[in-house]
């Protein structure tokens, strides 16, 4: 299946930075590297999603880069959640996206990366 930037798709087993192997999630795609002159497999740079809104930036600001997202008919999400932006998943095998729900807007997708890259600048 192939993935566009900000697709929010369905991942069966991912690498968790702190308690690694995951499985069934949903992510971001947040870049993909489609390069048609490349003979390696296509890859998907991702942010996780989270219906814990309990770790919401909103909520908890012991999570400043947890940016809400509302479930909405565009983005196929079913209850409000959270977009976890300061770590980019690397999804190397494109048979562990299973299935594509919606999409992110431009300006949440702008917002993602604002995050992201303010959580880059911080030690925290």
């Amino acid at each position: 299946m192939k993935c566009e930037i900000g697709d929010i798709v369905a991942i069966t087993n991912f690498n968790h930075p702190d308690s690694g192997p995951g499985s069934l999630h949903f992510f971001v795609v947040m870049d993909a590297d489609q390069d048609e002159y490349t003979l390696v497999d296509l890859v998907y740079y991702c942010f996780l999603i989270s219906s814990n809104t309990d770790k919401s930036n909103i909520v908890n600001p012991d999570y400043p880069y947890n940016e809400p997202i509302n479930p909405t008919d565009f983005n196929g999400l079913l209850k409000p959640s959270h977009v976890k932006c300061d770590y980019l998943y690397e999804i190397n095998n494109k048979d562990d996206i299973i299935q594509k729900l919606g999409k992110v807007d431009e300006n949440e997708y702008k917002r993602f990366v604002e995050l992201y890259t303010q959580s880059l600048k911080t030690d925290y």
